[in-house]
C-alpha cells in the first residue's frame, strides 16, 4: 500500500511541475514581424494577425523542452516560420500548431524536436507549404511528426518539400488522414523520410501525390508498409536515384504507382491491397503481381553481338586468306585480338547503352581440303543500370580453299557454346538496403556460317552470312525467369583491301573495309516472368536492322624466314550508333 502511494505520489509531483511550467510560459503575441535572437525557453508564441513572420535566428534555441504548443497559429492566414541554420525549435508535442490557418509557411533549416509527438500539427489547415531544407531535422519521438487531421473544418492542399530529414522514432513520419486532400509530398535527392515502428512511414489521404528522388524507409522491418494511400486518386512517383524500403498499400481506390528509373533500370517493388495503375515513364515494360520490371539490354542486343562476332570472324579469314603460303596451305594463323565497343542510349526505341570490352584468340591451321579454325574470346558488357554480363565463348570450325565444289569454295562454318555470368543490381522495396544484387549463369550455343563471292570482275567482293544463336529456359533470382530463346540473323557485305607491298623490307601496308547490312530473320521476341507473372519483350523494328562499315589499317612484316606479324588497327561504326575500336596482333608461322 505504501508503495503503491509513493507511485501515485510522485507522477502527481511530475504533472504539478509540467502544469507549472506551461503556466508560467508567457504568451508572446505576434502581431507583427518578429526575430528571437537568443535562447527563449520560456515563451510561447501565438500568432494574433495574418500575413506576419516569425523567425528563429541561427544559434538559438526557442520553446520549453517541458511545453506544448510552443508557435500557435489559430484561424490566421499567411503566417510564416522561419528556423535558420543552427537554429532549434523544442518542446513536448505540436510544437507548432496551424488551427484553422490558411497559407502557413514553415522553412526549416534547424532543428524541430517533440520529444513526443506532431512537431508540426496541421489541424483543419489549408494550403500549408512545409519546406526541411538540406541538412535540417524535424523529428518526434514517440508519435507522428508532420500531422494532418481534420477536426471541423478540412485538411487540403498542404504541400511538403523535404531535402533534410524528417523522422519518427515511433510512430508516423509524415500522417495525413483519408479524408485529407491535395497534399503534395516532395522528397528530394538527399531528402531522407523514416520511422522506426510497425506503422507506415508516409500516410497519403485522397487526390494527393507523392514524389520520392531521396529515400523513405521504415527501419523497423522492410516488410512493414513504407508508404500507406489511404484515399482515392492519389499518385505515387518513384524517381532515378530515389530508394524506398517497405510495401506500398493501397487502401483507397484509382491510385497509381508511376516509376522513372530510366531506361533498364531493374525493379521489384512489392505492394499491398487493393490494385493500382502501374506506369513506367521511361517506356519499360512494368508487369503486375506487385510492380516489376526488368533491364532487356542480355537479350535485345543478342543478334547484334552476334553480328559483330560474325564480322570479326570474317575479317580474319579474309586476311589468313590474303597471307603468302595460303594456296599452298603452309601457314598457320596466330592471333590475339582486342576491341572495345560503345553504345548510346536511346530512349525512343528502348536501346540500352552499353560498354562491351573483348579479348580473343584466334588459330587456322591448313589441312589437306579446308582449314581448321579455333575461337576463344572473353567478353564484358557492362549496361548503363546496374547489369553487367561476362561471357566466354569457345568455337571450332572449318575454312574451306577455293576449289571446284562450288559450295565449298571459300566458305566457313563455325560452331560453339558461350558460358554467360549476369550480375543485375535491381531497386526494390523488400530489402534493407533499397537494393538487391542478383545473378545468373546460363549456357547459349551458336553458329556461323558464311560464303565469299570471289570474282576478278567483281569489285568489291561479296559475301553472304548467316548466324544463329539458342539460349535455354534459365532463372535469374527468384524474380526473373527467361523462356529458352532463338534467334537467326542474315548479312551481306561488301569487302575490298588496297596494299602497297615493299620488297626491300619485306613488309606490307594496307587499308581495307567492310560494308555490312544485317536483318532478325527471328528472335525479336522474349517470353519471361517477373514474380511469376508472364510478359514478353517485342524489339524495336529499328533493332532488327544494322548497316555496319567497319575500316582497318594493316602493316605485315616478315622477319627471318619462319614467318611474318601482322598488325592491324580496326575502327566501326553502325547505324545503332554503335562505335568500336580494336587492335589485333597475329603471327604468320610458315609451316
Amino acid at each position: 500500500m505504501k508503495e503503491k502511494f509513493l507511485y501515485f505520489f510522485k507522477y502527481c509531483l511530475l504533472f504539478y511541475f509540467l502544469l507549472l511550467t506551461n503556466l508560467n510560459a508567457a504568451n508572446v503575441n505576434v502581431s507583427s514581424d518578429n526575430e528571437i535572437e537568443s535562447d527563449d525557453t520560456s515563451n510561447k508564441y501565438i500568432f494574433d494577425a495574418a500575413d506576419q513572420t516569425l523567425t528563429i535566428k541561427s544559434d538559438v534555441t526557442a520553446g520549453a523542452s517541458s511545453a506544448n504548443q510552443n508557435i500557435q497559429i489559430d484561424e490566421q492566414d499567411n503566417a510564416t516560420i522561419v528556423i535558420e541554420s543552427g537554429a532549434t525549435l523544442q518542446g513536448t508535442n505540436t510544437l507548432i500548431k496551424g488551427n484553422d490557418a490558411d497559407g502557413l509557411t514553415v522553412t526549416n533549416s534547424g532543428t524541430i524536436s517533440a520529444s513526443t509527438n506532431r512537431a508540426i500539427n496541421l489541424l483543419d489547415a489549408t494550403n500549408a507549404t512545409i519546406t526541411n531544407n538540406s541538412g535540417a531535422i524535424i523529428s518526434a519521438a514517440t508519435g507522428n511528426t508532420i500531422n494532418g487531421a481534420i477536426n471541423d473544418g478540412s485538411v487540403s492542399g498542404n504541400t511538403i518539400t523535404n531535402s533534410g530529414t524528417i523522422y519518427a522514432t515511433s510512430g508516423v513520419a509524415v500522417r495525413f488522414y483519408n479524408n485529407s486532400t491535395s497534399t503534395t509530398i516532395t522528397n528530394n535527392s538527399g531528402g531522407v523520410i523514416y520511422n522506426n515502428s510497425t506503422d507506415e512511414t508516409i500516410r497519403l489521404g485522397g487526390s494527393s501525390t507523392l514524389t520520392n528522388a531521396g529515400k523513405i524507409e521504415n527501419k523497423n522491418d522492410p516488410s512493414n508498409d513504407a508508404i500507406d494511400i489511404e484515399g482515392n486518386s492519389s499518385t505515387i512517383t518513384l524517381k532515378d536515384g530515389g530508394i524506398l524500403i517497405g510495401k506500398i498499400r493501397s487502401a483507397g481506390t484509382s491510385n497509381t504507382l508511376k516509376i522513372q528509373h530510366g531506361v533498364g533500370q531493374s525493379y521489384f517493388y512489392e505492394t499491398a491491397g487493393n490494385d493500382m495503375t502501374l506506369q513506367d515513364l521511361d517506356g519499360n515494360q512494368v508487369v503486375k503481381g506487385s510492380a516489376g520490371s526488368v533491364g532487356q539490354g542480355g537479350n535485345e542486343n543478342i543478334d547484334e553481338l552476334l553480328g559483330y562476332k560474325s564480322l570479326n570472324i570474317r575479317k580474319s579469314l579474309d586476311k589468313f586468306v590474303k597471307s603468302e603460303g595460303f594456296k599452298n596451305k603452309e601457314t598457320e594463323w596466330q592471333g590475339i585480338q582486342a576491341t572495345s565497343l560503345e553504345r548510346k542510349e536511346h530512349t525512343k526505341n528502348l536501346a540500352l547503352g552499353y560498354e562491351f570490352y573483348s579479348l580473343g584468340v584466334n588459330i587456322i591451321r591448313p589441312s589437306e581440303n579446308e582449314n581448321v579454325i579455333a575461337s576463344f574470346e572473353y567478353s564484358e558488357q557492362d549496361f548503363q543500370k546496374d547489369h553487367t554480363i561476362k561471357r566466354y565463348n569457345l568455337l571450332f570450325g572449318l575454312h574451306y580453299n577455293e576449289s571446284e565444289n562450288k559450295f565449298k569454295d571459300n566458305s566457313f562454318i563455325l560452331a560453339g557454346a558461350t558460358l554467360n555470368e549476369g550480375e543485375r543490381k535491381i531497386l526494390t522495396n523488400t530489402t534493407s538496403s533499397g537494393t538487391l544484387n542478383i545473378n545468373d549463369t546460363y549456357e547459349s550455343f551458336e553458329i556461323h556460317a558464311g560464303k565469299r563471292f570471289k570474282n576478278k570482275s567483281l569489285i568489291p567482293n561479296l559475301g553472304t552470312n548467316l548466324s544463329y544463336s539458342y539460349t535455354p529456359d534459365h532463372s535469374e533470382s527468384k524474380y526473373y525467369s527467361w523462356d529458352d530463346k532463338h534467334v537467326a540473323n542474315f548479312s551481306l557485305d561488301l569487302s575490298d583491301e588496297f596494299s602497297i607491298e615493299r620488297e626491300k623490307s619485306k613488309s606490307k601496308f594496307g587499308i581495307g573495309w567492310v560494308l555490312d547490312y544485317r536483318t532478325l530473320i527471328t528472335g525479336s521476341k522474349t517470353d519471361y516472368s517477373v514474380n511469376g507473372t508472364k510478359a514478353t519483350y517485342k524489339q524495336d523494328d529499328d533493332l532488327t536492322k544494322e548497316m555496319t562499315l567497319s575500316v582497318s589499317i594493316n602493316y605485315e612484316k616478315k622477319f627471318y624466314k619462319f614467318g611474318k606479324i601482322l598488325i592491324s588497327i580496326d575502327g566501326m561504326q553502325t547505324t545503332q550508333d554503335v562505335s568500336s575500336i580494336g587492335a589485333n596482333i597475329s603471327f604468320i608461322k610458315i609451316l
